[in-house]
């Protein structure tokens, strides 16, 4: 059975990924702000426009989670903004929800997780002033074309 699990993209997220596919930085998907939120639970996670690749990118596996439409909102507009990395810090807060699969749970390395989760708690987590969106707040937000 799927395990329903939140991401959240705070401010810290968004600054910790804000030169993402910048010039400073030119791997996309491995730096961006999904991949920072996951790092905890997913360290070699990829992320493309569609879909979670938990333990990276390989042609021979189908281990993937898809993105909800507002995280594929997210990131069309987050990546038209590579060129202005702090114009990326405005964007808003929000969290968005994934399913992940049996598969992939019985993968996750359990002890690195426990250790992670004792040794950091809360890190990536949104405080009470965090808004939820029920629709994607990019819908309509300007992207830019360089």
């Amino acid at each position: 059975m799927p395990v329903q699990f939140k991401i959240s993209i705070t401010k810290e997220v968004l600054r910790l990924s804000r030169f993402c596919s910048s010039n400073e930085f030119k791997v996309s998907g491995e730096n961006c702000a999904i991949k920072y939120a996951l790092n905890d639970l997913f360290p070699d996670a990829h992320i493309s426009g569609d879909y979670i690749y938990p333990y990276g990118f390989h042609e021979e596996t189908d281990l993937k989670i898809e993105l909800p439409k507002i995280a594929k909102d997210f990131i069309r507009v987050f990546d038209s903004l590579s060129k202005m990395p702090n114009v990326r810090l405005r964007l808003p807060e929000f969290e968005f929800d994934i399913l992940i699969s049996d598969e992939i749970i019985s993968q996750i390395n359990i002890d690195n997780l426990r250790s992670t989760i004792e040794g950091n708690k809360n890190h990536f987590l949104p405080d009470e002033s965090t808004p939820v969106f029920t629709e994607s707040p990019y819908v309509g937000f300007p992207m830019v074309c360089l």
